[in-house]
């Protein structure tokens, strides 16, 4: 009896001692899939190209926005990047992440809208960051590098731009000379419409890595940074600090009209409540925790008392 009730702890230690084992690996897996900080909707590495039945997607690490390639003819194609592979645009071809579907025209009177992901729907504070190397500038108004817009109707002309961050070929607009390689911000606010920023000199060269980034703020409005460092920017649009909520879009593009290679695209959320922040933290993992402590503890407790029981009969034994 003494033999079997042995067997029968041992067995339950080396299951507990699994089950912390493979429990604390399981954690490491979370930790790593939420290692995104709460602030950030999207993230696309880029570096990665997937066949998803008739299309191919380059995922997005938070797990919500995967993109898809859009080619015209051929999709953008996998180089070396900043950080390990990105993805080259060739001017022609992008990366399309739906947020609604567009549906219902014609015959119906109005567009319907049909949600996919509207985590991407930022209304009050955002940042749009990215590396990007630009090969070539193409003779178009904005070579995108983040745009989001809306549209309502088929095609590209009937969109609206509502937030992201552009590269100049030195068109004017709105009778402002802007510049060859400055760098464009804008949003698209249900009270003010469109406001765009342009950076006052040119601050892209050809064929070589920057990290770019546009921020629009409630209190101070809207900002451009190359490699960490406020620019300069004049107005061209609107005012650099508009009033109201961003509007609702159709759908993301990342190097629409660019010859570019882009890496690390990141968009944020800066205005997250506290709460929502906390409803979005997983507590399967803290229990994860407790349960193997306790399963710790219990072993170790286990352990003494097999070690004590030993000592004794040993001791028992030699005398």
């Amino acid at each position: 009896m003494e033999r079997i009730a042995n067997k029968t702890e041992t067995g339950l230690m080396l299951t507990l001692l699994v089950t912390s084992m493979l429990s604390m690996a399981f954690i490491v897996s979370v930790k790593a899939q939420n290692s995104v900080d709460p602030y950030t909707v999207g993230l696309w590495h880029l570096d990665e190209v997937i066949p998803d039945g008739y299309k191919e997607i380059t995922p997005d690490a938070t797990g919500k926005n995967p993109g898809t390639l859009v080619a015209a003819p051929n999709g953008p194609l996998l180089v070396e990047g900043k950080f390990d592979k990105a993805m080259n645009f060739d001017g022609n071809n992008s990366v399309y992440v739906p947020i609604r579907f567009l549906v219902g025209f014609p015959p119906s009177p109005q567009p319907i809208y049909i949600p996919v992901s509207t985590s991407l729907d930022i209304s009050k504070e955002i940042k749009i960051e990215a590396w990007i190397n630009v090969h070539g500038l193409k003779n178009v108004t904005y070579n995108n590098i983040v745009v989001k817009c809306t549209r309502d109707g088929v095609y590209w002309q009937n969109a609206t731009r509502i937030y992201g961050i552009a590269v100049k070929a030195g068109l004017p607009q709105n009778g402002y000379a802007v510049p060859i390689g400055a760098l464009s911000g804008y949003v698209f606010t249900d009270t003010e419409g469109f406001n765009e920023i342009v950076t006052a000199e040119p601050v892209v060269s050809l064929n070589e890595w920057i990290h770019v980034a546009f921020t629009r703020s409630l209190t101070t409005g809207m900002h451009i940074y190359v490699n960490g460092v406020e620019q300069k920017v004049k107005t061209i649009y609107g005012t650099q600090n508009p009033a109201g909520f961003m509007i609702n879009g159709t759908e993301l593009y990342f190097g629409h009209d660019a010859e570019v290679t882009i890496d690390e695209v990141q968009i944020s959320n800066l205005a997250l409540e506290s709460q929502t922040i906390a409803a979005q933290i997983d507590i399967g993992p803290n229990l994860l925790v407790a349960v193997i402590v306790v399963s710790l503890i219990f072993a170790a407790a286990w352990l003494l008392r097999r070690a004590i029981q030993m000592w004794v009969i040993r001791s028992k034994s030699s005398n």
